[in-house]
């Protein structure tokens, strides 16, 4: 994998995915506490102040070569803030995770799709991912459409997965390799 300390930033038809910045928090505080958003994922914040410290670790993070967890930002172009986010995990053998979220209120708008293609592109095209994988709860309907829309193939379904907080959960897992990416159309 590539070594890279700074993810640039892609713009879609609606979005800006960059990296996260420390004015974020509140947009992020907006969408992250709901529970309708935390049923989803494993990372729960429960307040502003758990988001405000999480955004202040990423960009800490920054810059620093031994990174390997990115967390960008989802920017609206036309409101200027970030309703929605995503993140990629480098893990060894040229593995990357990526994940996505969108704010409860804008789901169903293609938000969630936009951010999971650039995520896709960012991990194999800027990080030199060969394997692309995320997981999905097997509860969340949109999100297991996402990942087959943007590419991902299903290998597997775990019927118990550990889901942080002594919570487990049904989770499907899909991946696409690095050739089987360069070899789909556009």
């Amino acid at each position: 994998m590539t070594i890279v300390t700074i993810l640039p930033a892609v713009e879609t038809r609606s979005l800006v995915l960059r990296e996260i910045e420390g004015r974020d928090w509140k947009a992020f505080s907006h969408f992250m506490t709901q529970s309708a958003y935390q049923r989803h994922i494993a990372l729960r914040l429960r307040s502003e102040d758990d988001v405000k410290n999480f955004v202040t670790r990423q960009v800490a993070r920054q810059g620093d070569e031994r990174r390997h967890i990115f967390h960008l930002a989802a920017e609206d172009k036309t409101r200027g803030f970030a309703v929605g986010d995503g993140f990629i995990i480098l893990g060894r053998g040229g593995l990357a995770e990526i994940g996505w979220g969108v704010a409860p209120d804008l789901w169903g708008r293609g938000f969630g799709t936009e951010i999971g293609r650039s995520l896709l592109g960012l991990a194999v095209e800027r990080v030199g991912a060969v394997r692309v994988w995320a997981k999905v709860m097997a509860n969340n309907a949109p999100s297991l459409k996402l990942a087959r829309r943007i590419g991902l193939k299903h290998e597997r379904s775990h019927p118990d997965y550990p889901a942080g907080h002594g919570r487990f959960e049904a989770v499907e897992f899909f991946a696409i390799t690095a050739e089987d990416y360069f070899d789909a159309g556009y």
